[in-house]
């Protein structure tokens, strides 16, 4: 299977998430995980993959993009 996310996609998401004061424990509720399960995703302990990014782009209310590699952001559009 081809990666399609950044592989710093989870330094992308701690910092974004550093910057909006916005807790793992809280996206994690949203996406129905734990919070344990979220913030493997995010250290890298589970593969942040295109699903994981796409849904926490939904949880967040924003573009998935910013965990795309570049070559792949246009699809989304």
């Amino acid at each position: 299977m081809v990666q399609v996310t950044e592989p710093n996609a989870g330094e992308i998401l701690k910092a974004y998430l550093k910057s909006h004061g916005i807790s793992q424990a809280f996206v994690a509720r949203k996406m129905g995980i734990s919070p344990q399960t979220f913030n493997a995703y995010v250290n890298g302990l589970y593969k942040f993959d295109a699903d994981f990014a796409f849904s926490v782009a939904t949880a967040l209310d924003i573009s998935p993009k910013i965990f795309l590699k570049k070559d792949y952001r246009k699809s989304v559009d």
